[in-house]
């Protein structure tokens, strides 16, 4: 989270999820610089724990103090500035292109885009009780994964889900009774289950008119609410979980390339071979030689 970076903005191709997919940082008053920190293209999570920052946006200056949570998702941007001496600010970004990738955020999504103004961020105020679970939960974060080499993609996705339903109650108790049901839209309703059926069979069906016809809409409906809704296509969508379960395979298995293939839907060997090069820049071996559960044993051996 240089002055230079804004600390949401990731790398086309992340490699490592817990520091270019998911980004957490305590913010502190030496590192925000005069001219500030400019926050955008991601989702942003700003807790501030104690003292004040005067974040700027498109409405004007407003002053966060201990207890506010700053929410901004890719439509929305700010610039923090002016930290007193005291400012802690727990940060957490996601990736917008992981964000899509996991079951529970778009509920969320759905609550951030039924607010007014669709570029500003939102300023909230939580109970004490909910302030309290969204800390603890972001502090699962800040504990670091040295003891789950193997499994910290998928640990880290389940963390993601638990802080993103989290803030998806928070929003809803911001406009709403705490016992009203959280009102979705039909679009909302067929995309969320979407993303259930393709959850579900992402591995074996790679085409958009199975999951049109599953839901009894045409493929060209379903287009655009999946483009509406994340701005990305079904392929992309569908690609970023082949992608996100074919590296859990080659990190955290020893099954075989072929295999590997088999179990995502691919007719061969080559042609997984060239989707996941074309997606991530390496050949499957040479993605599991580097990142693989040797190569991360030898890792931690190294630093011991």
């Amino acid at each position: 989270m240089s002055p230079s970076t804004p600390p949401v903005e990731f790398a086309a191709n992340p490699t490592d999820i817990h520091s270019k997919t998911v980004s957490y940082r305590m913010i502190q008053a030496s590192e925000v610089p005069g001219e500030g920190l400019r926050l955008e293209r991601g989702f942003f999570f700003g807790m501030v724990e104690n003292g004040t920052i005067r974040e700027t946006d498109a409405t004007g200056e407003h002053l966060l103090t201990a207890g506010q949570l700053l929410i901004l998702s890719p439509s929305r941007s700010c610039t923090l500035t002016d930290a007193d001496s005291d400012l802690r600010m727990l940060a957490i970004g996601l990736n917008p292109d992981f964000f899509d990738t996991l079951p529970d955020g778009q509920l969320m999504y759905g609550q951030l885009a039924r607010r007014p103004d669709p570029s500003s961020p939102l300023r909230l105020r939580p109970d004490p009780e909910a302030w309290r679970h969204l800390r603890l939960t972001a502090a699962l974060f800040a504990d670091g994964m040295a003891p789950f080499p193997s499994c910290r993609r998928g640990i880290v996705r389940h963390w993601c889900g638990l802080f993103l339903l989290q803030i998806t109650d928070i929003l809803h108790r911001d406009c709403h009774s705490a016992t009203a049901p959280i009102s979705v839209k039909r679009a909302d309703l067929l995309f969320r289950e979407f993303k259930r059926l393709s959850v579900e069979h992402f591995r074996q069906r790679h085409d958009i008119g199975f999951y049109a016809d599953t839901l009894h809409i045409s493929p060209t409906y379903l287009s655009r609410i999946v483009k509406r809704t994340t701005g990305h296509t079904v392929y992309a969508h569908l690609t970023g979980l082949l992608v996100a379960e074919a590296r859990r395979f080659l990190e955290s298995t020893d099954m075989d390339i072929k295999e590997i293939a088999d179990r995502l839907g691919f007719s061969d060997q080559s042609s997984f071979g060239k989707f996941f090069k074309a997606q991530s820049g390496l050949s499957p071996q040479h993605y599991r030689q580097r990142f693989g559960r040797s190569a991360e044993t030898a890792e931690i051996e190294k630093d011991k």
